[in-house]
């Protein structure tokens, strides 16, 4: 190197070594600060007093749960093990499709979706029959997993 470059060289290095250090300081100084008591799921519901009708299988429980005067439907789902599916929703489908009896998710109502152990709440709207038809799917893999009559 000539002498002008060594010159512009040390003169670029020794900007350098103050501009990173400020920007580390000034980074640091104007993240935000995270929520600590911010959940990263929707808080649950809290449960219904009546269970309506029930279903226990070896790897969860379903209970379809009303309140006292039975203007409120709830379906209960408590996962006893850990689900081999992490792309678990539940479906409520017709329990007697018109073609052919394909589930198509685009025309079934999207109950909730459910993941690891644990106990999961979601409202139902009431039909008429009080007859469900719950389907679990794997959206990714497009797989029924289960199929759940009352």
């Amino acid at each position: 190197m000539i002498k002008p470059l060594r010159k512009r060289h040390l003169q670029i290095w020794t900007l350098w070594s103050v501009l990173i250090p400020l920007g580390i300081i000034s980074a640091v100084l104007v993240r935000p600060a995270f929520p600590k008591d911010k959940l990263l799921q929707p808080t649950a519901t809290a449960a219904l007093p009546v269970v309506v009708k029930s279903l226990d299988k070896e790897n969860y429980t379903i209970n379809i749960r009303s309140n006292n005067d039975n203007s409120q439907l709830q379906l209960e789902w408590i996962n006893k093990k850990t689900l081999t599916y992490p792309t678990a929703t539940i479906y409520n489908a017709s329990p007697n499709p018109s073609d052919g009896g394909a589930f198509k998710p685009a025309d079934s109502e999207l109950v909730g979706r459910i993941e690891a152990r644990g106990v999961y709440h979601f409202n139902l709207k009431k039909n008429s029959t009080n007859n469900y038809h719950f389907i679990l799917y794997d959206f990714i893999h497009q797989q029924i997993i289960d199929s759940i009559t009352f």
